[in-house]
């Protein structure tokens, strides 16, 4: 199962975050993101 979620990194624009598996809830998502980008907010 596919989800999107939008990432928010201070100093550039929104972009999407697919995951194609793995942590689906918004939590899990948040804890992928800030592996690559530490300061992210994530958003669905």
């Amino acid at each position: 199962m596919k989800r999107v979620w939008t990432v928010h990194v201070p100093g550039y624009r929104p972009f999407s975050m697919v995951l194609m598996e793995g942590p689906q809830d918004k939590a899990g998502a948040q804890r992928e993101a800030k592996l690559i980008w530490p300061a992210c907010e994530v958003k669905s």
